[in-house]
């Protein structure tokens, strides 16, 4: 009979391979190992039989898997049938061809089943796999699932492994809007249409406000990453200037690993819906933005709004009031990386809140304008595209999430 999960992996990585087959059991799954391997058949026919029966593949990167042909043929099999898995056991670039696809961080895994990256593959997979498996009993009960966040609106700190705290977050509620803008809206760009419903199944949390230099600068000392330069105008409660993606997704894998909890950036969708926090105007102020609620070039106006001061340097975060969802200075200060890849439109866009990925651009995507940007570019429905992973500007921040990634429905693997 078949087994759901096949799972590759070289053979100096059998330890932790037997580890997480355990523990994948215990769920109540089955699994194939090539050790399962019957005596008397020829091997490679088995493992291609038991290949093409799984309805999933999970592969473990390590320095000595990722340049192994028999692994990266398995893995490559399992990413064309979009039932691929995989997971860091070592601290390793992608393989060549796979770096788009999430990947859960085992590297600290001992075993446990509250770890962030563990859980995160148990929820991925049973996204795919159900609780029914073809080659199982029933599973054991579970317990009830406990809320991962409190009542929207409430603030909180993750204490971090080191003693210290995360970033301030706060919780958004569920809900849906309309993504993108309408036809008449004054500056509306062709890449911010056609406009489209969007549903937000579940709460998440998100920072009060972008990643400051005090947050950043504790993670580069822990990690020995680069500390990005702040342009001679300060540092402590300013925003995190200078950061590529590339940075910004380090920055949220430490923060995982510090404090047990999934962070990550947000996609389009989830910035889009936490800036507008229920307004349907092209700011969450109204229709017009001052220099006295966001830090942008005031030397233009838009649809009417007075000219105002042109600080030409970010400032503190929180220096402005906040939207209804307690969040500050999604307009201006800082463009945020979002975890999307570049779209020419929504034409065909997730109408979940998933990140849009693609294998064919590299550019990630950038929101909410900054203080060297027009007051039209600062915009709830503004996107920024054209930016490489690892490209860095002193007008570019991030802010995180916190929270399992959305998944698109019924796509199998996680994509974002």
């Amino acid at each position: 009979m078949p087994h759901d999960i096949f799972i590759c992996y070289s053979r100096s990585d059998r330890e932790t391979a037997d580890k997480l087959v355990g523990r994948l059991r215990a769920v109540g799954w089955s699994v194939f190992q090539d050790v399962n391997t019957h005596i008397g058949r020829r091997w490679h026919k088995e493992i291609e039989r038991e290949l093409h029966a799984a309805r999933a593949v999970v592969v473990l990167w390590s320095a000595v898997s990722r340049d192994s042909d028999f692994v990266l043929e398995e893995a490559e099999y399992g990413k064309r049938k979009d039932i691929l898995f995989p997971v860091f056991i070592e601290r390793v670039e992608y393989p060549y061809g796979f770096g788009r696809i999430q990947t859960a961080d085992l590297v600290d895994w001992g075993g446990e089943d509250g770890h962030p990256g563990f859980s995160q593959l148990i929820e991925a997979l049973t996204s795919q796999l159900g609780d029914t498996g073809p080659a199982q009993a029933s599973p054991p009960a579970m317990p009830e699932p406990v809320p991962e966040f409190p009542r929207p609106g409430t603030t909180f700190r993750d204490r971090l492994r080191d003693g210290g705290e995360g970033p301030l977050m706060v919780v958004i509620p569920a809900g849906s809007f309309l993504m993108g803008s309408p036809p008449d809206e004054p500056e509306g760009a062709a890449d911010e249409g056609p406009q489209h419903p969007v549903r937000i199944a579940r709460p998440f949390a998100m920072g009060v406000h972008a990643v400051t230099f005090d947050d950043y600068d504790r993670f580069a000392a822990a990690t020995g990453a680069a500390l990005p330069e702040d342009e001679g105008w300060g540092r402590a409660s300013r925003p995190v200037i200078n950061v590529s993606w590339d940075d910004a997704r380090a920055y949220c894998a430490w923060l995982t690993r510090q404090s047990g909890k999934s962070y990550r950036l947000p996609s389009e969708a989830e910035w889009e819906y936490a800036c507008r926090a229920g307004t349907t105007t092209p700011f969450h102020f109204g229709a017009r933005l001052s220099t006295e609620q966001a830090n942008f070039d005031g030397n233009y106006s838009y649809n009417g709004s007075a000219e105002g001061e042109y600080r030409e340097q970010t400032i503190p975060v929180g220096s402005f009031p906040p939207n209804a969802f307690g969040l500050y200075d999604m307009h201006g200060n800082v463009w945020e990386w979002c975890q999307d890849a570049w779209h020419e439109s929504y034409d065909g866009a997730p109408q979940g809140g998933s990140a849009w990925e693609s294998e064919a651009v590299d550019s990630r995507m950038l929101r909410g304008g900054s203080w060297y940007d027009y007051p039209w570019s600062c915009r709830a429905a503004d996107r920024s595209f054209f930016f490489p992973p690892d490209f860095r500007d002193s007008n570019i921040g991030f802010r995180v999430c916190r929270g399992s990634p959305i998944e698109p429905p019924d796509t199998g693997p996680p994509k974002s």
